[in-house]
């Protein structure tokens, strides 16, 4: 039987992963049905520049020249956030990686109870080496695997430790780790839509609480757990790799303390969610009007003005006859 805030985290995750798809058929379906006239209104509109040589000619000022306009600026947000998104991701994979292959391992038999927990969940734990992270994570997208530091370990006594580490264990079991990589490509590409950053914010926080749950079940002992939490955020820590999740949200750490010590006081939300709805909405009403735009174009103005005449706002009634 899934937990409730799993059952929070899945739904949002699944909620991104809709969101995405859905995103992708629409604006898909928009550029497919608007980019073939855009071409042609793009290329009347070229020829209108070059014979007013003004952008501020009367014929150009007009619907028409709004909606051939409007779509390139469509085109190039959708641009920028896949462009940002594959950035991002790719760096970020990078400096995990980098971040791993520089640690230095020391072999789990040298922790009997952590070596125990290792085999009977079939879950990789590394313990590494470590002065200034003082932290435990789970990283790995395939294969994700269990990483603590042995200057946490020196810190936190073993019941502590043991409740950490089912807390990370848990985040392998679900894939947290690629999970999270793929809401945070989703919410840099479509970084336009609240929407995509309500259901990352709201998935991050409630695989925190659903892992802190499973690890309290597990040990029977839930402050164990929230003791650990707060000795981890008053360690000061010298640097954050990207891809290691920290402990630098206060108002989190202390919504999983108060959940671990007297849990389902708050289940509810009060996140403004109908507000992320509204706006997103607009926001996607607006994309998906801008890339259509083309299709309720005419373009009996772009013509004129290119092939007969240029009027300016200031004198409507003369005529100035374009070069053929």
């Amino acid at each position: 039987m899934k937990s409730y805030w799993w059952k929070i985290a899945l739904q949002s995750f699944s909620g991104a992963i809709f969101m995405a798809l859905s995103l992708f058929i629409l604006i898909a379906a928009s550029i497919h049905y608007g980019f073939t006239n855009l071409l042609g209104l793009t290329t009347l509109a070229s020829g209108a520049l070059a014979c007013c040589k003004t952008p501020f000619s009367w014929c150009l000022v007009s619907p028409t020249m709004f909606m051939t306009v409007i779509p390139w600026v469509g085109f190039g947000i959708v641009t920028i956030g896949l462009v940002v998104a594959m950035a991002k991701a790719g760096r970020n994979l990078w400096i995990s990686r980098k971040f791993t292959d520089g640690l230095r391992q020391i072999p789990a038999g040298h922790f009997p109870g952590l070596k125990k927990l290792a085999d009977t969940s079939k879950t990789v734990i590394i313990v590494f080496e470590d002065t200034r992270l003082k932290s435990a994570f789970a990283l790995g997208l395939v294969r994700p695997k269990v990483y603590i530091s042995t200057e946490l370990i020196s810190k936190l006594t073993h019941k502590e430790l043991i409740a950490v580490t089912l807390h990370e264990i848990h985040h392998v079991e679900k894939k947290d780790p690629l999970k999270l990589f793929i809401l945070s490509v989703i919410k840099d590409l479509f970084f336009f839509l609240p929407l995509g950053h309500y259901l990352s914010d709201t998935f991050y926080r409630t695989k925190e609480l659903a892992a802190d749950e499973r690890a309290a079940k597990l040990t029977g002992q839930p402050v164990d757990l929230a003791q650990a939490l707060l000795k981890m955020v008053r360690m000061k820590r010298e640097f954050t790799p990207v891809g290691v999740p920290m402990l630098e949200n206060p108002s989190l750490v202390a919504e999983r303390i108060k959940e671990l010590i007297e849990p389902g006081k708050e289940k509810r939300s009060d996140r403004p969610y109908k507000f992320v709805l509204v706006t997103t909405a607009a926001a996607l009403f607006a994309m998906v009007l801008a890339l259509t735009a083309p299709i309720y174009a005419g373009a009996n103005q772009m013509e004129k003005c290119n092939q007969n005449y240029c009027l300016t706002p200031p004198e409507r009634t003369t005529v100035k006859k374009c070069a053929m």
